[in-house]
């Protein structure tokens, strides 16, 4: 039976084609690019890919891929795609820089943070930062909601800071006016190596941690890997602020620890919890995992690379992957 009979409108060829549908919105050169891997012996699986996709977010998933694998190309790599593994998976791609080759497994998150407004936060940000006069060594998320009053806002901070006088690594406290309506809120989000608090702007909904997102996202990857092979984690996501859930889901939770005695001036010790992805001696086989920024607009990708402690690392491939995703951001 064909979609006629099934009561489906037959689309177009070019209505079928995912980048004429999804791909207005990509950056010219980028999409030029894209579809000159037609013919390539590698990468125009990875177009036909792009092309056969029905659902936005498979198509966005599919060309961080892409952005991935152009990254890598201006770098002189060259790519194997879909590289099958012997417990019939399929590594995204197999890497050769020079004399060294290693597996990398692509993910990406929506994480859906809606943009600040860059005037607002400018605005409210300079009266936040009497936050920072706090001594104490913390890493805080204030958020607030719009159109607050001169006292509305007089009310936050003030409690913001007793909040954040007493409060521990992971607290949270909702500010509220005296009628009970919510002002908005504050977070101790982690510990930092200065010894006053640093303040970041958090969304006025609330706080987002896309940090369990990244981990089922990274245990997905884990399953790809390719036995006794170097391989690398790498997950995109739109924005800045991504990046910390990243280093949670990697690393695990920051916690104060009283099982240990805190570094000299810290009266408190503070560690990370057992739910990190490269917790004590969970997936040892995974050394290397980066976070990338990178919006449909965007020409190129921005990217960080995590490198594993304790663990006997191979320096030369240490530093071929700095280079080609620590930019240094």
């Amino acid at each position: 039976m064909n979609r006629d009979e099934q009561g489906e409108r037959p689309r177009s060829h070019r209505f079928d084609d995912a980048l004429e549908v999804y791909g207005r919105g990509l950056d010219a050169a980028v999409l030029a690019q894209i579809k000159e891997w037609d013919h390539h012996a590698e990468l125009g699986r990875l177009t036909s890919n792009l092309r056969a996709h029905t659902n936005q977010k498979a198509f966005f998933d599919t060309l961080a891929e892409a952005m991935v694998a152009r990254h890598l190309l201006e770098r002189g790599c060259r790519l194997r795609f879909e590289v099958p593994t012997p417990t019939g998976r399929h590594s995204d791609f197999e890497v050769e820089c020079d004399a060294m080759r290693f597996y990398l497994h692509v993910k990406r998150v929506d994480t859906d943070r809606p943009p600040h407004n860059p005037a607002r936060v400018l605005g409210m940000s300079s009266k936040l930062r009497i936050l920072e006069r706090i001594a104490r060594p913390y890493l805080v998320q204030v958020r607030f909601h719009e159109g607050l009053s001169d006292d509305q806002m007089l009310r936050l901070l003030r409690q913001s800071e007793q909040f954040i006088l007493h409060a521990r690594v992971g607290d949270e406290m909702k500010s509220r006016d005296r009628d009970g309506r919510e002002l908005g809120g504050v977070r101790i989000v982690a510990p930092h190596e200065h010894a006053h608090v640093s303040v970041t702007i958090g969304l006025p909904s609330g706080f987002v941690d896309q940090a369990p997102r990244f981990r089922r996202l990274m245990h997905r990857a884990h399953q790809q890997f390719m036995p006794r092979e170097t391989n690398v984690i790498v997950i995109g996501s739109g924005h800045t602020d991504d990046a910390a859930d990243f280093d949670t889901a990697l690393r695990g939770t920051h916690v104060e620890r009283w099982d240990t005695f805190p570094p000299r001036g810290r009266r408190i010790a503070h560690g990370r919890a057992a739910d990190g992805f490269w917790h004590g001696h969970r997936f040892l086989d995974s050394r290397y995992a980066g976070w990338f920024q990178h919006e449909p607009r965007d020409r190129s990708i921005r990217s960080r690379l995590w490198i594993r402690d304790q663990v006997n690392l191979d320096e030369a491939v240490t530093e071929r992957l700095r280079e080609l995703f620590q930019d240094g951001t």
